[in-house]
């Protein structure tokens, strides 16, 4: 590949991984398939990549688009042809490469160029979050945002809820420079931009992340820890509001007990909707499991009216987009794909997890804590930057570097990657 061809690739794939961090929210297209920019960025990036792609396939996309389709497949035979999940798995397929293919690129660039891009984006996402405070410009029609620290002050920008900045932008916060620096532009715009959106999803994930990245739970004292520190974050915020009264905490804190209320059967007036979708989700996917190949893509909703909280949502929310979600874009894939979903959740699942135990807090780690905020909060197959964690996996399998190499995965002068930051923890990382 020429110079000028490499350049113009990292600079696509900067566009491709960004935008799937950035603009997914932002979706358009015919009734009941309308995506994200993100999906069509990424499509129109496939073709570019196309010649390349021709010319260097990996094994890695072919094994994920195989094991989809053949569910798919037997799905079908089971319940007959379902057209539009079929349309959902082969766009997500063709999206799932682009990522894939991004990352690449992204990785042989050692992300410069990807860092640009972000920083890009989060000026434009505080632009919007401004605007919106300032009541000049509104993004949505609607706003689910009520600030928790400043009264009625807060803005999702380019983001259509609180939970959604967070599952999104609080990996970004943990960013390094290419100095190997965490206090930098990046994570400064980022704090901002989750301050002013504040949520519960922030809460848990920047102490999950913390523990991970900082901590490293490698030992099973860290790990007693760690557990430790997660458990006592929240039950102080409990505490704080219920025993104590702090009302700045009840909007993080209804979210935590309304979980364990939906849980144990009890649902009184007041219980948070979140925590009765994602309660609600946990039982819907236990349902796919039944089921063995689970209800098909985009099917979620057909396991609804058994679900716990089903009645309750029906009153509070009369959309569909409670019932489809689950809350949890993971709980959605086992319920949607039975059996399948849940090897392909537990095999990402762990395979992030090895990541960030390897390579510590670096940008490689980082990319991969996005699965992290995904199982604590996300939304359907094409929303949010989970599906990075996945190409991620992807691309460090393909070069031998979380698992053991075997004739598919051995590092290949097909494509020229730099060295990997070192592992060891007395190593400074620049990745």
């Amino acid at each position: 590949m020429s110079f000028s061809t490499s350049r113009i690739y990292s600079i696509i794939s900067a566009i491709v991984v960004s935008s799937t961090i950035f603009l997914w929210p932002i979706e358009f297209g015919p009734n009941n398939y309308d995506v994200g920019i993100n999906v069509y960025i990424s499509i129109a990036s496939f073709i570019i990549f196309l010649p390349y792609i021709y010319r260097n396939i990996d094994p890695f996309p072919i094994i994920i688009s195989a094991i989809l389709l053949t569910q798919h497949v037997l799905f079908s035979l089971y319940n007959g042809i379902d057209y539009r999940s079929t349309i959902m798995i082969v766009v997500f397929i063709l999206y799932f490469v682009a990522v894939y293919y991004s990352l690449r690129f992204c990785l042989q660039d050692n992300f410069h160029t990807l860092r640009y891009a972000i920083l890009t984006m989060l000026i434009a996402q505080l632009s919007f979050q401004v605007l919106d405070i300032l009541d000049i410009y509104h993004l949505y029609d609607f706003n689910t945002v009520r600030m928790y620290i400043f009264g009625s002050i807060g803005s999702t920008g380019l983001y259509g809820e609180g939970s959604h900045v967070a599952l999104c932008l609080v990996p970004l916060v943990f960013l390094k420079n290419r100095y190997g620096h965490h206090l930098n532009a990046i994570s400064i715009l980022t704090s901002v931009s989750i301050a002013l959106a504040v949520s519960a999803t922030a809460f848990i994930g920047i102490v999950l992340l913390t523990v991970l990245l900082i901590v490293k739970v490698n030992t099973w004292p860290r790990q007693v820890a760690a557990l430790g520190l997660v458990v006592g974050s929240i039950s102080l915020v409990l505490v704080g509001w219920y025993i104590f009264g702090l009302e700045f905490l009840s909007p993080i804190a209804r979210r935590f007990y309304g979980v364990f209320e939906v849980m144990t059967g009890t649902i009184e007036p007041g219980v948070n909707l979140s925590a009765m979708v994602y309660a609600n989700g946990v039982h819907m996917a236990l349902a796919g499991l039944m089921d063995i190949v689970g209800s098909g893509i985009g099917n979620f909703s057909i396991y609804f009216d058994g679900a716990v909280a089903s009645s309750a949502i029906e009153r509070i929310s009369h959309g569909q987009l409670n019932k489809d979600d689950g809350s949890c874009v993971l709980l959605k894939l086992i319920g949607e794909t039975g059996i399948f979903g849940l090897a392909l959740v537990t095999y990402f699942g762990l395979s992030c997890l090895a990541i960030i135990n390897k390579f510590g807090n670096c940008t490689i780690s980082v990319i991969a804590c996005f699965l992290v905020m995904a199982a604590i909060r996300s939304a359907g197959y094409f929303h949010g930057p989970f599906v990075l964690s996945f190409a991620l996996v992807g691309v460090l399998w393909q070069m031998g570097e979380i698992w053991p190499r075997t004739f598919l995965n051995r590092r290949t002068p097909l494509i020229s990657v730099p060295e990997l930051p070192d592992p060891h923890p007395n190593t400074i990382q620049n990745g």
